[in-house]
C-alpha cells in the first residue's frame, strides 16, 4: 500500500513538475471573442502551438482589448511587454513597417491568400526590413481587399469629390486624396459605424467581414466591390521573449508561424469575406455595386496616381513593387 501511495505521490508530483515548467504567453486581440480573426483563426492557432510544445507552453488568449482596447495600442503592448504577442494593423502606426504599405495600392492584392503568402514571401527576400527586424513575426498578412462602403449611392471616382472617407492605412488615404475626396485618418475599426452615424465620414474603404464584426450594417447603405487596396496585418512577438523559450516551445512556435500562419489566415479570411457578404446582404438594406469592364478602368485611371506616388515617395519603391506584383502572381499559380 505505502508503495502503491509513493508512486502516485510521485507520479502528482512529475505531473505538478510538469505543469509548472510551461511557458504562458499573453496574446492580446482588439476584436471581441467571437469575431472571426479572433475566434477562427488565432485562438484555434494558440491551441495548436501549446498541443506542439510538449507541454512547455500555453497560450492564453485576451481578446477584446482586454490588455488595450484600442488597435492602435497593440504594437506598443508588445514594446512594453504588457503583451507577448499580438495582432498589430501598422496603418495605425504610420512611418512603421511601410515596406509593407505595398499592399494598401489600388488593384495590387486579389485575395487574402494570396496577398498573405506574397507579403510573407517578401519577408523571407529580404525586402521588408526595419521595423520587421524588431519582432519575432509569427505573421504577415493582408485582409481581403477593401471596396468602397458608403451612406449616399457612389458609382463613378467623380461622385466622391468632397466627401469625408476613412481608410485604415496611410497609403489608402493618399488614393482617397487622388479620388478628390477628403481622407480621414485615426478612426478604428471598432468606431467607424459611429463615425458614420455621426456625420464625421460619408464613408470608408472596407471589407465585408470588417463591416459584419464592427456592425456597420444598419448604417451602411452602398458598397462598391473594387479591389482598392488591402489592409497590411501583423502577428508580432516580444523577440526577447521568444528568446527565452526552451527549443521546444521555439520549435512549436516556428512550425506554425510564416508560410504556414499565412495559408491559415489567407484561406479563412477570404471564406469568411465571402460568407459575410451572404450575410450582410441578406440582413440589411445594402446595395451592392459591382462595376463592368469599362468602369472598373475608370476606378484604376482615376487612382493610378496613387501607385505612382508611392513608388516614388518610398525607398527601392519600384523594386518592391515589382517584386510584390510578382510574388502574388506566385502565390495565385
Amino acid at each position: 500500500m505505502n508503495i502503491r501511495i509513493l508512486a502516485l505521490a510521485g507520479a502528482i508530483a512529475v505531473g505538478l513538475s510538469c505543469s509548472a515548467a510551461a511557458e504562458t504567453l499573453r496574446f492580446s486581440s482588439f476584436e471581441p471573442p467571437v469575431a472571426h480573426v479572433t475566434k477562427n483563426i488565432l485562438t484555434p492557432w494558440a491551441a495548436d502551438v501549446a498541443a506542439a510544445s510538449n507541454g512547455e507552453l500555453e497560450i492564453q488568449m485576451f481578446p477584446g482589448g482586454t490588455l488595450g482596447r484600442s488597435p492602435a495600442q497593440q504594437l506598443k503592448l508588445v514594446e512594453d511587454g504588457v503583451a507577448d504577442i499580438a495582432w498589430v494593423i501598422p496603418g495605425y502606426t504610420p512611418g512603421r513597417f511601410d515596406q509593407g504599405t505595398v499592399s494598401e495600392l489600388p488593384f495590387m492584392i486579389p485575395n487574402s491568400a494570396a496577398g498573405s503568402a506574397a507579403m510573407w514571401s517578401m519577408y523571407e527576400q529580404g525586402l521588408f526590413t526595419g521595423d520587421y527586424d524588431k519582432f519575432k513575426l509569427i505573421g504577415i498578412m493582408v485582409s481581403a481587399p477593401n471596396g468602397l462602403a458608403t451612406i449616399a449611392e457612389i458609382k463613378a471616382p467623380g461622385d466622391l469629390k468632397g466627401l469625408n472617407l476613412r481608410a485604415p492605412g496611410p497609403t489608402m488615404l493618399s488614393a482617397i486624396d487622388a479620388l478628390g475626396a477628403v481622407p480621414v485618418g485615426g478612426i478604428t475599426g471598432p468606431t467607424m459605424a459611429e463615425s458614420m452615424s455621426r456625420g464625421l465620414i460619408d464613408g470608408t474603404f472596407t471589407q465585408w467581414g470588417a463591416i459584419e464584426t464592427f456592425r456597420m450594417g444598419e448604417v451602411v447603405k452602398h458598397y462598391i466591390d473594387l479591389p482598392l487596396g488591402a489592409t497590411p496585418m501583423l502577428i508580432i512577438m516580444n523577440k526577447a521573449k521568444y528568446d527565452g523559450l526552451s527549443d521546444a516551445a521555439k520549435a512549436a512556435l516556428d512550425t506554425f508561424s510564416g508560410a504556414a500562419f499565412s495559408e491559415r489566415f489567407g484561406k479563412s479570411f477570404d471564406a469568411n469575406v465571402a460568407e459575410a457578404r451572404k450575410r450582410n446582404l441578406a440582413a440589411h438594406s445594402i446595395k451592392e455595386l459591382v462595376p463592368d469592364e469599362a468602369l472598373a478602368k475608370e476606378w484604376r485611371d482615376a487612382l493610378a496616381v496613387s501607385t505612382t506616388d508611392w513608388i516614388a515617395q518610398n525607398e527601392n519603391g519600384q523594386a518592391i513593387h515589382d517584386a510584390m506584383t510578382k510574388a502574388i502572381a506566385d502565390a495565385s499559380n
